[in-house]
């Protein structure tokens, strides 16, 4: 199973504290933009919570050996749009995304009985959470576990980012998902 976290990262949100109508009608038209790249892959939309969207392959169906394949060409996908999208509501603003992405196990299931949820829990959904964290705008920030993945594919360019501290792991060793060559 393969998670993408995918918050986004725009100052201009704030700018429009003010005006929220214009934060809900941004975030319509991404959540809607997004939707429509999902509906190309073996991708599930888990949650979006304020303007964090998270996804997965491998899950609720699982996939096989192809939810790294799926998660990372749905990114691209994500970022190749983005780099294009202009938004009506904030046309001087580029909007700008960081994406993390890590593969691994989880626990997953529905819960609730008000308005159940199909909810993923875990270190896996912790380290995809932490690998967009410590991304950069408009880029797709790969674990070792999904560049390994990756790799069994050869098509996915991937350039070493190095190795960063990330949160109750120490040292881990990252990359920068470049793009597929067909």
């Amino acid at each position: 199973m393969s998670i993408n976290y995918n918050p986004h990262n725009n100052s201009h949100f704030w700018l429009l504290r003010d005006y929220f109508p214009a934060v809900v009608n941004v975030l319509n038209d991404l959540y809607t933009y997004f939707d429509n790249i999902i509906d190309h892959h073996d991708v599930y939309k888990v949650e979006t919570i304020g303007d964090a969207y998270m996804v997965v392959s491998g899950l609720p169906i699982r996939n096989g050996d192809d939810h790294a394949k799926e998660i990372a060409r749905m990114s691209l996908a994500v970022v190749r749009g983005m780099r294009q999208y202009n938004s009506p509501h904030v046309p001087q603003q580029q909007l700008k995304v960081r994406i993390g992405l890590h593969s691994g196990p989880c626990v997953a299931g529905v819960v609730g009985l008000k308005m159940p949820r199909f909810c993923l829990f875990g270190d896996t959904v912790n380290t995809a959470s932490r690998m967009e964290s410590h991304g950069s705008p408009l880029k797709i920030h790969v674990s070792s576990s999904t560049k390994a993945l990756l790799d069994t594919f050869r098509t996915f360019r991937c350039e070493l980012r190095g190795d960063i501290h990330m949160k109750g792991k120490g040292l881990v060793r990252t990359f920068w998902l470049l793009g597929e060559d067909q």
